[in-house]
């Protein structure tokens, strides 16, 4: 079952710049024209271009997975589901899918009339390359989505069977990373011919490829479902935030990803909107509870408690966030309704502390000074503030996003540290591994029955399974494993005359999207 999301859907009118201030960006959006495009109609038509994060490395479903590429697969390739903008999942390439009792099995039957942009016919045999091909490549991004799976194949032409490695209940959410390119063709082309000329069966089709300037889409007249409104739209590389708002100010950029520390100056005016939505993500502190005074509950709880995590999102956010009350987000499937942290309680905080025998011992307080947490320094220091008025001594410790990700995957965190998480999946499974299962990168607690539960809720379904997850992030809040701290929103800037929905997990998927009336 799917939790219903927290309400938190927001349009921000944004603030005016002159044209002469902005930085434009016109010789990289592939030669289309904005939004503006006085040829539409109403809802439909049009040319946009919207600013990717980064470069991704690679135009090959096979190879590549990132989560910037994903912002262009999604719109030019079919994957077997599709998880919507709210974080449910639901039928694309696939009508349905049926498990066997023990979840070690599943039937995927696939739509039929559906055609690549090439004109071949996708049938079950595209479907069982493209996952063979990534089970064969352990250097593919992709590999790690399957993980459990063992082996596919073709039942018959709309049908394919994906055998498990042990139950996993939430293998269709991770079809839906798995973009399918046709066997023959890309046997054909080989992976760089093919990344240079794709060939998918999304609402949109690859014109152009300039590595590093410009992603250039058309419609695909001869998609299968419901055409795409847009006649075209330009996704383009622009790394620096500024430059990404100030190209949607200035009408060079249509829809783009931006910080929230640039969400307060832009109000205000008709120039652009901000749309904020809550992240698919937890800002949370782990804790090394090996660590000296680390190794009592009693201590770990009471860092919880005393923190304010309400202030910190309504001063260091301003408001663009949620207060977190467990390890996974409200739009991920899993996500517990009611499930207390124990909230912000200072004096009880102290009381745990003097129980410990706690003496002032200082903690090692790690954070990144850059990169995945947007304000993560304020976010710090605000944090060693709370913990300061408790009486706990915190030693700061600032690195570069490199040196702090680095150690977190060793393991090698002396204290309490500032991290994040967001399936890409949309679902806990992956953050569960990570949190409470022995190889996990953030595991440092090593508790079996934690580790018995992440297992448990992968062999059942429905409420059966959020019972598992509701007893395991309540164990986890109880023992103090980790802090859930917040759930950020994810900010993005758009041209007023665009009518687009924002996806909790941030990626593009523009097959809905057209022009305002």
């Amino acid at each position: 079952m799917t939790p219903a999301r927290s309400p938190f859907r927001r349009a921000l009118p944004a603030l005016s710049v002159g044209l002469a201030s902005a930085l434009m960006l016109t010789g990289c959006a592939g030669g289309f024209e904005s939004s503006a495009d006085s040829s539409a109609t109403a809802g439909t038509g049009g040319k946009i271009v919207a600013a990717l994060p980064t470069d991704p490395t690679s135009m090959d479903p096979v190879k590549t997975g990132s989560l910037v590429v994903l912002s262009v697969f999604f719109n030019t390739f079919d994957q077997l589901t599709k998880i919507t903008a709210d974080g449910s999942l639901e039928p694309k390439l696939a009508t349905k899918w049926t498990p066997n009792a023990d979840l070690t099995t599943w039937d995927f039957t696939l739509r039929e009339g559906v055609a690549f942009t090439n004109g071949e016919p996708l049938t079950a045999d595209d479907v069982v390359f493209s996952f063979t091909r990534i089970l064969e490549d352990p250097t593919s991004e992709n590999f790690g989505y399957l993980s459990s799976l063992a082996s596919v194949e073709k039942v018959d032409d709309l049908t394919v069977r994906f055998t498990m490695k042990a139950p996993f209940s939430a293998f269709p959410r991770n079809t839906s990373l798995i973009s399918i390119v046709p066997d023959q063709a890309y046997a054909a082309m080989g992976p760089e011919a093919f990344a240079a000329a794709p060939v998918g069966s999304g609402p949109f089709k690859f014109e152009k490829i300039q590595r590093g300037v410009a992603y250039d889409l058309v419609r695909n007249e001869t998609y299968w479902g419901e055409p795409a409104k847009l006649d075209a739209l330009s996704l383009v590389p622009v790394a620096s935030d500024e430059s990404r708002v100030n190209g949607v100010l200035s009408g060079s950029l249509d829809v783009a990803q931006i910080s929230p520390a640039q969400v307060e100056p832009v109000k205000g005016s008709g120039a652009a909107n901000v749309q904020s939505e809550l992240s698919n993500g937890v800002v949370f502190l782990g804790v090394n509870s090996t660590a000296g005074v680390l190794a009592d509950a009693k201590i770990r709880r009471a860092i919880g408690l005393a923190i304010d995590k309400k202030a910190i999102v309504d001063t260091v956010l301003s408001g663009l966030g949620e207060p977190a009350t467990q390890m996974l987000a409200p739009a991920v499937e899993g996500f517990v309704s009611g499930l207390s942290d124990g909230g912000y309680k200072p004096d009880e905080a102290k009381k745990l502390l003097a129980e410990a025998g706690y003496n002032g011992e200082s903690i090692d307080f790690e954070y990144a000074l850059d990169g995945r947490i947007p304000l993560s320094g304020e976010v710090a220091q605000a944090i060693q503030g709370y913990l300061t008025t408790a009486g706990i001594k915190v030693n700061l410790v600032g690195a570069d996003q490199a040196s702090h990700t680095l150690k977190v995957r060793n393991r090698t965190m002396k204290g309490i540290y500032l991290n994040t998480w967001a399936p890409s999946t949309v679902d806990g499974d992956l953050p569960l591994t990570d949190f409470y299962e022995k190889a996990g990168n953030n595991n440092y607690a090593q508790d079996p029955k934690t580790a018995e539960l992440a297992v448990k809720q992968r062999g059942v379904e429905g409420g059966d399974r959020l019972s598992v997850f509701k007893e395991l992030l309540g164990l986890s809040n109880g023992q103090g494993y980790y802090i859930p701290l917040y759930v950020p929103a994810n900010n993005f800037a758009v041209d007023t005359k665009l009518d687009w929905t924002q996806r909790a997990d941030g990626l593009y998927d523009f097959a809905t999207t057209g022009l305002k009336k």
